[in-house]
């Protein structure tokens, strides 16, 4: 009894969410849910759901994340990805029950009971698992002892299974009936035994359209496109869809911000120095009051931040630093040991140029670089404005500290044998020539505390950056034009794709509410400013695209020319091979090196019809031809998805009769399986297409 009081919040815990981890894990998929424009929080066809259930699921996330990572910092964006979660999972939980409502699927008391006194080997893992003693197995006696318990403990917990049970039941007659019409025929699992254990050794010649250049040879015609795209036409349909003009405001820290941070940490600095090492003291302190927990392993220099190197470098055991603002966060660092490592380290810069302008250019402006800086040029000034480096702007040409192997061995070797203080090169590497300033050596490896920040933005940085999108939002209203707006609060205007029903918005990933304002809104309206992970988004309507097919003259250059294009070059090819192919004596592939020098041929050894080598890819056509040869067959040219093949089958597996017969109900039960899933994923995906759903989170987390 003691150890199921123990359990008892894990267990209802476990209970509670069960059902739904049913559909979540077992079924596999994790849809977006439409939303609406109503004030209610959320509604699912008829059933709403209110803001408190909402927010208590999502806390008990937070919880459970808390407790198996408590140094994580839940973050706004962390909080978003958890709502967003939580309301996926809900909308399939409340969509999943209306459907077995409609279906009239149920579960009697009786069904619960068989299983529970007469077939406990059938409960659910979740139960089963809190009767699981020492030696892993099912204690058949403490389970039969708690279901004679009458103690409050015992009693909740056995209603807690009871419900679970029952959702578990639904569930299964629930999948049993979208089961119902998937059907596994003897030629489908005998496809899947050839698919897995008929191996083939063959040779084969790869004509490759690419080496077709000539474009009078293959250019497509207007005549020819023009039927491809009759012919194709379900290709080029265009589903209805909308384009944006939108801002994005992305929330950055302020000074006040920063200042904040620093204010914080600057409050540690006496009790850090103070704390004691000996008794896990300052461990608990570190883990208390740090972004980071505390690492009391000796680290190198490549490990360690910048700001917090110089300290260390300096720095006696039992040594704090003031506050030391560096790229990673605002933090304070304690040296606890420092010695001598194996390993050299080495700290450098370096002024690159590249290859593209050629060789002997690139030496050139390196050696020209190397004799300004010899004669007194700032090197960091050089490599910020210089260098083809596309850190240097930033960095100013400083790598920082680096171990061997980090960098490519020309490089590494100079960087290595260099003296402090020496400008070496120019280097020549596969990146180009460099120039390197080596800039410091160490073997020195540290111990050290830290107590970390990361600056973010406060509430009053939000909140300014709220009020300009909703500033923007306003004039927008007005007509005035975005473009005119951008220029003036000095932000940049940005151009959506065409987006569909299912597609993606820019800043906001598969956000059904704003696809849905813009399918049904017209061009000038703008959204209200939403939520995205980093700021706020200002979205106006700018192009409506209606359903039908594409037309002819935009994708003519784009899509049609270039299918025509290598189809007619696989025309060529296909006549080539053919004319080769009659050539060839004896079924000897290799003689086609005499007959077209140049043509090489290929191997493929112990290759699977599903595993094809790369150069072929996944071609069914191909593979359905050449896993249907015998030993010693030529093939006749191949048409396939990459190029034209002819192939020569040395060997491959004998079907085996008795194997197979043996692995029928294995193969069997595994394309169900797969089918089963599939049409849960189908049937689920369709059951939230038709639904109405009202999503109203914005205007309650805004």
């Amino acid at each position: 009894m003691n150890k199921m009081r123990d359990k008892m919040p894990v267990i209802i815990i476990i209970l509670i969410v069960a059902f739904l981890a049913t559909i979540i894990f077992e079924w596999g998929m994790n849809y977006l849910g439409l939303q609406g424009e109503t004030y209610v929080f959320g509604k699912i066809n008829d059933e709403e759901i209110k803001y408190q259930e909402f927010e208590q699921q999502v806390q008990m996330q937070v919880e459970q994340m808390r407790q198996q990572n408590p140094q994580q910092d839940i973050d706004e964006n962390t909080m978003n990805q958890i709502r967003e979660s939580v309301w996926n999972q809900m909308v399939q939980q409340v969509l999943v029950r209306q459907e077995i409502n409609r279906l009239g699927i149920t579960v009697s008391d009786n069904e619960i009971l068989d299983i529970i006194y007469n077939r406990p080997d059938e409960l659910p893992q979740p139960v089963k698992q809190n009767f699981i003693d020492s030696t892993g197995n099912f204690n058949v006696a403490f389970y039969q002892q708690a279901l004679t318990m009458k103690t409050p403990e015992a009693t909740a917990f056995w209603v807690q299974v009871e419900k679970y049970m029952r959702e578990t039941l639904l569930s299964q007659k629930l999948q049993t009936v979208i089961s119902n019409s998937i059907i596994i025929t003897y030629d489908d699992i005998l496809q899947k035994y050839k698919n897995d254990n008929i191996f083939a050794n063959f040779e084969y010649v790869f004509f490759d359209p690419s080496t077709i250049t000539d474009s009078s040879l293959f250019a497509a015609t207007e005549e020819q496109m023009k039927k491809y795209y009759e012919e194709n036409k379900n290709e080029f349909k265009q589903p209805e869809a909308v384009k944006f003009k939108y801002i994005l405001l992305n929330e950055v820290p302020t000074a006040d911000d920063t200042m904040s941070v620093k204010k914080l940490v600057e409050g540690y600095i006496e009790d850090f120095k103070n704390v004691s090492e000996e008794d896990s003291a300052l461990i608990k302190f570190v883990n208390q009051n740090s972004k980071t927990p505390y690492n009391g392993a000796f680290q190198n220099p490549s490990k360690i931040s910048k700001g917090a190197l110089e300290f260390l470098n300096s720095a006696s055991p039992g040594d704090v630093s003031d506050v030391i603002i560096d790229n990673d966060g605002i933090k304070i660092v304690r040296l606890l040991e420092s010695r001598e490592g194996e390993e050299q380290f080495v700290k450098a810069s370096h002024i690159l140029f590249n290859l593209d302008a050629g060789e002997e250019a690139a030496r050139k402006k390196a050696e020209d670089v190397l004799a300004r800086v010899k004669a007194g040029e700032d090197f960091s000034t050089i490599a910020q404005n210089e260098s083809q480096d596309p850190t240097a702007k930033e960095n100013k040409g400083s790598l920082g500290w680096f171990g061997k192997g980090a960098m490519v061995p020309e490089f590494e070797n100079a960087a290595f044998s260099g003296s402090v203080g020496s400008i070496v090169g120019p280097v020549k590497t596969s990146f180009g020539y460099h120039i390197i300033k080596i800039e410091g050596k160490s073997n020195k490896e540290f111990r050290f505390a830290e107590i970390k920040e990361v600056v973010s933005p406060g509430s009053k940085t939000k909140g300014i950056y709220r009020q300009q999108a909703e500033n923007i939002f306003n004039v927008l209203q007005n007509g005035e034009n975005i473009d005119s707006v951008s220029k003036r609060e000095k932000v940049t205007v940005l151009i959506s794709p065409e987006i569909t029903k299912d597609g993606t918005v820019p800043g906001l990933g598969q956000n059904k509410k704003i696809i849905e304002f813009g399918l049904k809104g017209n061009v000038g309206e703008v959204a209200n400013p939403i939520k995205t992970q980093k700021g706020y988004g200002v979205y106006q309507i700018v192009e409506k695209i209606s359903e039908g097919y594409k037309n002819y003259d935009s994708v003519k250059v784009t899509l049609i020319k270039p299918k025509v294009d290598f189809k007619n070059k696989m025309n060529i090819l296909m006549a080539e091979a053919k004319d080769i192919r009659s050539k060839i004596q004896g079924g000897n592939l290799s003689s086609i090196e005499q007959i077209k020098p140049g043509m090489q041929v290929q191997k493929a050894d112990s290759v699977l019809q599903q595993n094809l080598p790369s150069q072929i890819g996944q071609d069914f056509v191909f593979g359905t031809i050449v896993f249907n040869m015998k030993n010693g067959d030529l093939s006749e040219p191949i048409f396939g998805t990459k190029g034209v093949y002819i192939v020569k089958m040395n060997n491959i597996t004998p079907f085996n009769e008795q194997d197979f017969r043996e692995k029928v109900k294995t193969i069997r039960h595994n394309l169900f399986m797969e089918r089963q899933q599939r049409a849960v994923q189908d049937w689920l995906s369709g059951l939230q297409s038709k639904a109405d759903i009202t999503d109203n989170r914005d205007i309650f987390y805004n």
